[in-house]
């Protein structure tokens, strides 16, 4: 007995030993997770969530007590304006809705704290402008993409031009030897390969027709007509660009399930040699190479009427991480932000091929060879346009509430519903449009005396020349 009594009061011993030590460890532990500051993250493009995954586990291991929880939003604008109505913002995004309409309710911090001038000047002419990365010649948004980005370009499968036996000789520059081109594929392919997939968005549609449009008439480089001062967007460069669509499609030269889908089945129709073309944006080169495991494919500029070149506005999209003006992390948010300037470019763009940094001399090595090819073709056709705003910073007030004024704020749902044979009229539709918008600019004019007309015309202006800063000093 005297023995069994010793056992037990060792095994209790031991127990007590055991106890104490798990609860030292579990206090230990919730300590450290009370030293962890987590911080949230919302990103809204595709493209950049490999390379974002790949930086937060850099900086995480580098800067054990912060940690980014990033979620990806499929629906970023709703989400975006629900969380802002509730007052649950996260800590950091990546824009969809207006700057100006953020710093009109102080939802957005300024960033001149780690922007200083010095910094801003390793970033690429045009990164900041009003109500895109700055407001009031302050920092609003870290920069992502370069300006001189987004314009679309065509890719080509060398599968396909390889089975055909075609060259890069035999690439098309103008309409009509798209179309000739495009009968000899379906011709000695059987009618196994599709010339072209397109997709059905009316943001895609607007932005092919509008860049086209451009060959034809260059004084409107999106919906302003910088000589006249005026909202446009019936223009003969439209029109005849969405003529040309149709005629693809009717003709059997277009996949017919491209009125039907989106991007990403038209990348996936063209990487198995359903087709021969792709017309996209910078950003599909890095989609082919991870998302579909697709290399062997070229890129050239789109094909326009007559084959002259064509252009798109540069600064389009201030695409950026903003961050919550309440958050209760801005330390943390700083330090990540200081790490990205040093980091962020090579491994989320340059590394991942996914486009092009704002940030100047970034280095990095780009997945796909093809990577330079479009570099070199985006730099030469996104070309800086004027922005109104940054010759009258008045004119970020009156924009908004004259779009606010306007039914339908783009012609993309129009075009789509002519090559889909929904509306017989097409000129007519975007006639209707273009006046409603021109009404609505002019009425809003009256409502808004520090903003007159001639802050929308640039007679110093050129299609194809970049409009560069001192631009506008020459004007005042």
């Amino acid at each position: 007995m005297k023995k069994i009594s010793i056992f037990i009061l060792s095994m209790m011993a031991v127990l007590l030993i055991l106890s104490a030590c798990n609860s030292n460890e579990e206090e230990e532990s919730g300590k450290e997770d009370e030293d962890v500051v987590t911080l949230s993250f919302w990103n809204r493009y595709p493209e950049l969530r490999g390379g974002f995954d790949k930086l937060i586990e850099q900086f995480e291991a580098e800067h054990p007590g912060i940690k980014i929880e990033k979620q990806e939003v499929p629906e970023p604008e709703t989400q975006l304006r629900t969380a802002l109505s509730e007052g649950s913002l996260p800590d950091m995004w990546t824009n969809i809705v207006e700057l100006a309409e953020l710093t009109e309710v102080d939802a957005v911090k300024n960033l001149d704290e780690i922007f200083t001038e010095e910094v801003k000047g390793q970033f690429q002419e045009g990164t900041w402008f009003e109500n895109g990365t700055t407001s009031d010649g302050s920092v609003y948004g870290f920069p992502l993409a370069s300006p001189r980005s987004k314009a679309m370009i065509m890719y080509y499968n060398k599968d396909v031009f390889d089975m055909l036996g075609l060259t890069e000789d035999d690439i098309p520059s103008s309409w009509a030897e798209f179309k000739e081109l495009g009968k000899r594929i379906k011709e000695e392919s059987n009618g196994g390969v599709y010339p072209i997939v397109w997709n059905n968005p009316g943001w895609a549609n607007e932005q092919l027709v509008s860049m086209m449009g451009t060959a034809i008439t260059p004084e409107v480089p999106w919906q302003e007509n910088y000589k006249e001062g005026v909202p446009q967007v019936l223009t003969e460069g439209k029109v005849e660009s969405a003529k040309f669509l149709k005629e693809l499609l009717d003709e059997g030269l277009m996949a017919p399930q491209s009125v039907e889908i989106g991007l990403g089945e038209a990348e996936a129709t063209f990487s198995v040699g359903q087709s021969a073309f792709l017309w996209s944006g910078d950003w599909v080169g890095r989609q082919l190479f991870v998302e579909t495991e697709f290399e062997n494919w070229g890129v050239a500029p789109l094909p326009t009427k007559d084959g002259n070149p064509y252009y798109y506005h540069a600064g389009s999209e201030a695409t950026s991480i903003r961050v919550n003006n309440k958050t209760e992390h801005w330390e943390e948010v700083k330090t990540f932000l200081e790490y990205s300037l040093e980091h962020l470019h090579e491994v989320v763009y340059v590394n991942t091929g996914a486009g092009l940094p704002a940030k100047r001399d970034v280095g990095g090595e780009p997945p796909f060879e093809q990577y330079k090819d479009i570099m070199e073709l985006e730099n030469e056709l996104a070309i800086p346009v004027p922005k109104p705003a940054e010759f009258n910073p008045k004119v970020v007030e009156f924009n908004k509430a004259y779009r606010n004024k306007l039914e339908v704020g783009g012609i993309g749902d129009a075009v789509v519903g002519y090559i889909t044979g929904n509306i017989d009229d097409l000129e007519a539709e975007i006639e209707k449009i273009d006046q409603d918008m021109k009404d609505a600019f002019f009425e809003t004019l009256e409502e808004f005396p520090e903003v007159s007309q001639d802050d929308y015309i640039y007679p110093n202006w050129e299609p194809f020349e970049p409009y560069t800063v001192d631009k506008y000093d020459e004007l005042k």
